[in-house]
């Protein structure tokens, strides 16, 4: 049989060198990209022979579509031990080779970056590693991994098309020790699994693929024994052989001396080929089809935890998130706006979205009690219980001394069932076009990471949102504007009683979460917003917890940097002496060099960690809820987390008109009508 001769000859393949810095070039703005490089001195890289089968230009749109590959950070997508997808980017390390058909890469972690960017192992590696051990154990089990490359690995010299771009299903064949710097590490050589189709990532150029039967799956490379730990080791690279097991004298030497850092891989390792095996079969498809599997005609499959993942654009082969609230766009005008790559593609898959019964999100026997009996956990705080001055509500009122309240009022069935009441407004709300969608995080650590529940904005523009998203309360359905006149009755209720002043609502956000949604610790502590927020609860029981922040609660910042001004709030860590070394320092006993030096010893010995919640709240369908207070938004911070079914949160806020545009101040303008306006029954 002839020799496959369809992949390159040995290289030597050192770490990828980033730097820091990106060249400046004058007069070049208007250039074509392949021009720009060629004037900035980066070669230009050949065109690949096709097309990946799925791509993505940024990782949460890859996760959300790929079953496979769920990993938003790392290179590795690991599960149960066993691993299914593998990215190969930017770093790859020492020793590293791609060609057509075979990848080779390091794994595990232990790393961080060096100050020219590159990857630099920390510790020793071991197989007890959860990345090492997950590759090892899909070995094993003769479990394909699929593999990504991404537009910064510069070890194929070739131009790939997108940020992110699937290669195949591949096989491992190989794991190995290496020896990285003074530790240890770990090496993968992985095959692609489907030896008889072209790659699309091949050469354009390229000679075509060398058929199967023409192959030689016989030949491999050389194995000798280690005359010292009397283990075999494959001949990897054409210096020499070594010892690849790490606890031998013998390891990483060659002819008994350390081995070069830069080493080239021995032609027979390149050029072999693992047998044929028709029982290595993938355990997803390469390109899910999601789409397939879900029939409109169902009532509940629009909105269970599945539906709200990526697809795979038939179309363009895109990975496209759920977005939108009734379905998938392949472009989406709002993102491209942002985006440095434009996609004109046309499919969208629009669902019929039909409302969910209260039946099927409700748990209560009867759709809601009498009246709610609540019990109250003694590791959080319990409130003052009021059945009279808001009846037909309860009314359960949470104090922070010094900083704010919460006020929850307890809807019944009583009050829901009423005409425009709750249990109306949550099948209506179901019915309208309401534009709902998701939108990035402002601030996240991987770009492009969406809400993990759906928003629109009404009224003043809040900077959830992008200001020509929101819309104005003209725009409002009836169900949003009756809303609106519960949040401002409980917003007029909870304020007054407090003593304060009341600004009536002119914005609110309307949330939607469907199954396995939640929103995690945040504030609403914008400088343009005022002291109340009101959130009224359709549907989905969901709880809510309030913190105090991680600053204050441990006296320091996350770079365990002492607070300029520490306010030592109640129950804060350390509070005792936090307290007395402030009195001391405002009552001039110490010095401010004495007090952040004795508050620096005080909080080095800890190692900070996140406050427990004080508050948890039961927020069942129908009630509202008030938190009031500039402090507490600057202190504290709350979640939600509701049950895995459909809910609706309707949050109403006072924006000030001082911080938006005279164009937009107009939005927050509205009139309830006599039938809006809610008066507590």
């Amino acid at each position: 049989m002839a020799r496959d001769t369809s992949v390159a000859g040995p290289v030597q393949s050192g770490r990828v060198t980033r730097s820091n810095r990106k060249p400046r070039i004058q007069g070049f703005a208007s250039l074509a990209p392949e021009k720009l490089a060629a004037a900035a001195g980066i070669p230009t890289l050949e065109p690949v022979y096709g097309q990946p089968p799925a791509w993505s230009e940024n990782r949460p749109e890859l996760c959300d579509a790929l079953p496979w590959f769920r990993s938003t950070q790392g290179g590795a997508y690991h599960l149960n031990t066993l691993c299914f997808g593998f990215l190969v980017d930017a770093d790859c390390g020492d020793r590293s080779y791609i060609d057509d058909e075979i990848v080779i890469t390091r794994i595990g972690g232990n790393c961080v970056k060096d100050a020219e960017g590159n990857l630099i192992l920390t510790k020793d590696l071991d197989a007890d590693k959860a990345t090492v051990k997950s590759i090892l154990n899909s070995l094993s089990m003769k479990i394909p991994i699929g593999l990504i490359i991404g537009n910064r690995n510069t070890l194929l010299k070739r131009k790939l098309p997108h940020r992110y771009n699937v290669m195949d299903w591949f096989r491992i064949t190989n794991v190995w020790h290496e020896k990285i710097g003074n530790k240890t590490g770990f090496k993968v050589r992985f095959e692609k699994l489907h030896l008889s189709e072209k790659s699309w990532w091949a050469a354009n150029d390229s000679t075509p693929v060398v058929p199967l039967e023409q192959r030689d799956f016989h030949t491999k490379p050389a194995s000798i024994q280690c005359q010292k730990c009397l283990r075999e080791s494959l001949r990897l690279y054409k210096e020499g052989w070594m010892c690849l097991e790490p606890s031998c004298d013998a390891f990483w030497k060659i002819d008994g001396a350390p081995a070069s850092v830069v080493l080239s891989f021995h032609p027979d390792f390149l050029s072999f080929r693992a047998q044929p095996d028709a029982s290595i079969k993938p355990h997803h498809s390469l390109v899910p089809d999601l789409l397939s599997t879900i029939n409109n005609k169902d009532a509940d499959v629009s909105t269970i935890r599945i539906t709200w993942k990526g697809i795979v654009c038939p179309q363009c082969s895109r990975c496209i998130s759920r977005v939108f609230w009734d379905g998938w766009k392949c472009t989406d005008d709002l993102a491209n706006k942002s985006s440095p790559v434009s996609n004109n593609c046309t499919f969208e898959k629009i669902l019929n979205m039909p409302p969910v019964s209260l039946r099927s999100v409700l748990d209560d026997l009867e759709l809601g009690p009498i009246k709610r009996a609540l019990f109250f956990e003694e590791k959080f705080a319990r409130p003052e219980i009021d059945d009279q001055s808001l009846f037909p509500y309860r009314k359960l009122t949470y104090k922070i001394s010094g900083i704010g309240s919460i006020t929850h009022l307890v809807s019944n069935r009583a009050i829901n069932s009423r005409k425009h009441g709750p249990n109306e407004l949550f099948k209506n709300l179901q019915e309208q076009n309401l534009a709902l969608r998701r939108y990035p995080l402002q601030q996240s650590v991987v770009a492009g990471t969406l809400t993990a529940h759906f928003a629109v904005n009404y009224g003043m523009p809040y900077k959830y949102v992008v200001s020509v998203d929101s819309k104005g309360f003209d725009e409002a359905s009836d169900e949003v504007l009756r809303a609106l006149g519960r949040l401002t009755w409980a917003t007029k209720m909870a304020v007054t009683s407090a003593g304060d002043e009341f600004l009536a609502p002119n914005e609110l956000l309307m949330l939607g979460y469907l199954e396995g949604m939640k929103i995690g610790y945040h504030d609403d502590g914008e400088a343009s917003l005022g002291p109340t927020i009101a959130t009224l609860s359709l549907g989905a029981k969901s709880t809510m917890f309030i913190r105090m922040k991680y600053r204050y609660y441990n006296g320091l910042s996350r770079v365990k940097k002492p607070l300029e001004e520490d306010p030592v709030l109640e129950h804060c860590k350390f509070e005792a002496n936090r307290r007395m070394l402030k009195d001391q320092f405002e009552a001039g006993q110490i010095s401010k060099q004495k007090y952040d030096s004795d508050r620096r010893k005080l909080l080095g010995e800890t190692k900070g960690g996140e406050a427990h919640p004080i508050i948890k709240i039961e927020l069942n369908h129908g009630d509202l809820v008030v938190m009031h207070g500039e402090k507490l938004q600057n202190f504290y911070e709350h979640s939600v987390v509701p049950e895995d079914k459909l809910r609706f949160a309707l949050t109403a806020r006072y924006i000030k008109p001082g911080h938006i545009n005279n164009h937009d101040r107009k939005k927050g303008n509205f009139t309830l009508t006599p039938d809006q306006i809610y008066d507590g029954q």
